[in-house]
Order: C-alpha cells, then sequence, then structure tokens
C-alpha cells in the first residue's frame, strides 16, 4: 500500500533493494496510482513500470487531460494495463494505490456505514447511528465526495467547528463544499493540473508540464500549512 506514511515507507525500502530490471506494478489507476507510477519511473528509469487499472487510467479527469497523462506515462517509460490485477504474471514489487481499505472500527462499534464501510453522516457530518459522533475525511460516507485532501481537509475543519458550537449551546451549520478541479504530479517536474465546476464535473481547462508542476507544489504546501494553521477556505456546493 503507498496510502499510508508506514506502508509508504515499506514500499520506499522494498523499492531500493529492486535490481535495475525488476519489474514493478502499481495497482491503481486513480490520481494516486498515476503518480505512484510516475513517481518510481523517474527516480528509478532502470524499472520496468506497469499501471494496472479495472477502469481507465484517470477517469476523473477530462479528455484532454487524460491523453496529457497517457502521454507523460508514455514519455516516463510506463506501460499501462487494462484489467483487474489478479496476482497472475512475472512481477518483483506490487504497489497498492486503491483507495477502499477503510478501518472496519465504526463497523464493529455498531454504527451505520455504506457498502464500503464508511460511517452514515447526516447534514451535519454526524453519524445517523449516534449524533455525539462526528465522521470526516475517507472515513465518512458524505453524497458527493471524492477522496482527496481536497474534501478531508474541508470536512475535517467544518466538522471540528460544529463540535465546538455544539459544546457552546449554539446550532450547528450544515456542510457544504464545492470542488475547484483536480491536479496529479507526473514526476517531480511535470503535473496536470484539471479545472472543475463546484459540483466536481470536469471542464475543458487544463495544463501540464513544469508550470502545473509548480502549481502543484504550491496546493501541496497549502494543504500542508492548513493542517498547521487550521486556516482554510473553500467554495460552498453548488445550488
Amino acid at each position: 500500500m503507498v496510502g499510508a506514511l508506514e506502508s509508504a515507507d515499506e514500499a520506499r525500502r522494498a523499492l531500493a533493494d529492486l535490481p535495475d530490471g525488476a519489474a514493478v506494478t502499481v495497482v491503481g489507476g486513480g490520481l494516486t496510482g498515476i503518480e505512484t507510477a510516475a513517481e518510481v519511473a523517474e527516480a528509478r528509469p532502470g524499472l520496468r513500470v506497469t499501471l494496472r487499472s479495472e477502469g481507465e487510467v484517470g477517469a476523473s479527469l477530462g479528455p484532454g487531460a487524460r491523453a496529457r497523462v497517457r502521454r507523460d506515462l508514455d514519455r516516463l517509460g510506463v506501460l499501462v494495463e487494462r484489467g483487474r490485477f489478479d496476482g497472475a504474471g512475472s512481477t518483483d514489487a506490487v504497489l497498492w494505490a486503491v483507495a477502499n481499505q477503510v478501518s472496519d472500527l465504526a463497523a464493529r462499534s455498531g454504527l451505520e456505514v455504506d457498502a464500503d464501510g464508511r460511517v452514515v453522516v447526516d447534514e451535519f457530518l454526524r453519524s445517523v447511528s449516534d449524533p455525539r459522533i462526528v465522521a470526516v475525511g475517507d472515513g465518512a460516507a458524505v453524497p458527493g465526495a471524492r477522496l482527496s485532501c481536497q474534501t478531508a481537509l474541508p470536512q475535517g475543519m467544518h466538522g471540528a467547528t460544529n463540535l465546538v458550537r455544539e459544546l457552546a449551546g449554539t446550532p450547528m451549520r450544515p456542510y457544504s463544499m464545492g470542488y475547484t478541479g483536480q491536479n496529479v504530479s507526473i514526476g517531480r517536474r511535470r503535473a496536470v493540473i484539471q479545472a472543475a465546476r463546484r459540483d466536481d464535473t470536469p471542464t475543458r481547462i487544463q495544463f501540464g508540464g513544469r508550470a502545473a508542476a509548480l502549481v502543484k507544489e504550491l496546493v501541496c504546501r497549502g494543504a500542508k500549512g492548513a493542517t498547521r494553521t487550521a486556516r482554510f477556505a473553500w467554495l460552498p456546493a453548488p445550488r
């Protein structure tokens, strides 16, 4: 897995032990899978990197951005394959970049969860089973939400603010959030930026290259800074 600090560090050590010519398969064609495959291919050009995706690679992006991603992956020598990964074939390392790993703590605690194990919440981000519990981020089943830091940061801040409001005896506020776009790194020097409407549907506006890499770096720095300062602004959901 590459989605947690411990597993990512384990993957880094495993990759460092691979000789040139070894085969690496990245499973998952979302933005995390794209970034992982590109990072490995750029850092270790001697490895044979394959990105395996059951669906279309970069499916959340618009057609132009998807085409740009494919060109940049080709440039790095990443082989893209479609189909479910079943472990068959010859590969020396497998990196899982599939965002469906949810802790079973909520289900074991008796909270209502959806089919993916995420806590079902109301408009205030409270568990529908126990209003004393607020669920946010990847563990919350918020309608229309896409798993990303762009989603988790507003949810975390709104959930915390609602808890403070409840303790102060003031009414909670419904959660509302609109998207602005998506960005995906293709190695350290290139990226693809996709603009989106507030309902998260992509527009025709997209760009890539070094300018996009700079934008992505600024986005990452902003997200990191928000976790320290608790200052973050976002658009409301479309009406």
